[in-house]
């Protein structure tokens, strides 16, 4: 059920922890955990998954862009990327925590 752009995996796909403690983030409430692993794996709502699946009418983004991708979301979107983008969804800081718990 994955969701690369054209069959391919998204660009972002290198949230791998080679070691033994729980990746950041473990400890988060559900809702925010499954959003968290969404934009760390690609995998999900993303409106270009849905609008493939059948179940958009479109696969632009709110902010004007052609593809909601998880690329798009995590690198350039103005209305739906994470505060620190990628950096802050590989270490997980304060501020991308409360965006993901809020949003």
């Amino acid at each position: 059920m994955e969701c690369g752009v054209g069959g391919q995996p998204h660009k972002t796909q290198h949230f791998h922890y080679r070691h033994r403690h729980p990746s950041p983030g473990v400890t988060l409430p559900k809702k925010a955990w499954v959003r968290l692993n969404r934009l760390r794996t690609g995998v999900g709502r993303f409106r270009f998954c849905l609008y493939k699946w059948g179940m958009a009418s479109s696969a632009a983004c709110e902010c004007g862009a052609e593809e909601q991708t998880v690329d798009h979301v995590d690198l350039q979107c103005p209305v739906h990327r994470p505060p620190h983008g990628l950096h802050g969804l590989t270490v997980l800081d304060d501020e991308t925590i409360e965006w993901l718990l809020n949003t």
